[in-house]
């Protein structure tokens, strides 16, 4: 399944940016979610569905070419605002994921992570090396 229609079975909402891992030797980058949800509705809406919960998974981008983190210093910490996923050209897509980021002191930064990738699939850490992608 290509990123696009990947990103149409997943519902982030209300869900946090646990961490983010870049694998340069790999072209690899992980968004860490504390719970990612399956949309499997044909209406595109989530409902609550949980049989499918991937408690501590992770969002794996593969075939990373560029890569930009827009933090203004703050570190990405808290709700996954939005996740885009567009089509370019030449088999590669343009990622953008706004993630909130958090301080002890309630002051609250949206952050960006950008890029450019060949494949997406989900990891869950109850199947190990398993890629999910449909």
């Amino acid at each position: 399944m290509d990123p696009v229609s990947l990103m149409r079975t997943i519902y982030l909402g209300d869900r946090a940016c646990m961490a983010i891992v870049i694998d340069g030797s790999s072209s690899v980058v992980r968004v860490c979610v504390d719970c990612i949800s399956r949309i499997r509705n044909p209406s595109g809406s989530w409902d609550y569905y949980a049989d499918e919960d991937i408690k501590n998974g992770a969002l794996v981008y593969t075939g990373v070419r560029s890569l930009d983190i827009q933090t203004g210093g703050w570190i990405p910490n808290d709700l996954i605002n939005d996740v885009s996923v567009v089509p370019v050209e030449n088999g590669l897509f343009n990622v953008e994921i706004s993630i909130d980021s958090v301080r002890p002191d309630a002051g609250r930064h949206e952050t960006r992570l950008r890029m450019s990738c060949t494949g997406m699939h989900l990891e869950d850490p109850s199947r190990p090396g398993a890629q999910i992608c449909d």
